[in-house]
């Protein structure tokens, strides 16, 4: 009887003291996700370290929603997905990633210009460009040079077409022409030379001339 006791003693003794644990834990746990989602009132502190701390917890929610943003963006094709429906989980990853301007998804949107294999190409309206087209305008300058390398090596006509108006709706006509001949005076390879004057004789065309020019208006509202 007497060792049964003790037995109960000695259980009583540990779970006493786990309550204790958690209950001197959970005040500080607590207050550090307080401060983590209340970063508008620590930018604000009279207190420096909550300060810095507030810069730390935006940029590090910041980077962890690009990255899981990116996950989605690359993650195995539905067949039947459509490429062009704005409201899947994939076009809605590229679409946000254009608004945060994640210049660190420049990169993963160039290879979703064109759709996958097993994607559908429904299209209810007319387009400027593919929703990883318009994402990769609103980041903007850290477009340019990914998508003059992708035309460097692209030989498709329609990805082409897509990438002079991405181009031309971040820089303008006149910039990006003195951009490519600067490219074409410097290209060395022959193959990727090609691609460049091909870019460089559809801009020469009157027809095309005159629609990237009306999609850079209408994207910059002038």
């Amino acid at each position: 009887m007497k060792k049964k006791n003790i037995n109960m003693l000695y259980t009583a003794a540990i779970i006493a003291a786990c309550l204790l644990f958690s209950l001197t834990c959970r005040p500080r746990e607590s207050d550090e996700a307080k401060k983590a989602a209340d970063w508008k009132t620590l930018i604000i502190s009279d207190v420096e370290k909550d300060r810095m701390s507030s810069r730390r917890f935006v940029l590090d929610n910041r980077k962890q929603t690009i990255e899981y943003l990116l996950s989605v963006v690359n993650s195995p094709v539905e067949v039947g997905e459509e490429f062009y429906n704005y409201i899947t989980s994939r076009n809605i990853a590229i679409y946000l990633l254009g608004k945060l301007r994640a210049k660190e998804a420049v990169e993963d949107l160039t290879k979703w210009l064109s759709p996958k294999p097993g994607q559908g190409m429904n299209i209810d309206e007319l387009l400027m460009f593919s929703p990883a087209g318009y994402a990769l305008v609103e980041i903007g300058l850290p477009s340019v040079s990914p998508i003059f390398d992708l035309l460097r090596e692209e030989g498709n006509v329609a990805l082409r077409e897509q990438c002079i108006k991405i181009i031309v709706c971040i820089k303008g006509l006149p910039e990006t022409e003195l951009l490519l001949e600067d490219m074409l005076v410097k290209e060395t390879v022959n193959s990727k030379k090609e691609n460049l004057k091909a870019v460089q004789r559809l801009l020469k065309e009157p027809k095309f001339r005159k629609i990237v020019e009306n999609v850079y208006k209408k994207r910059n509202r002038l």
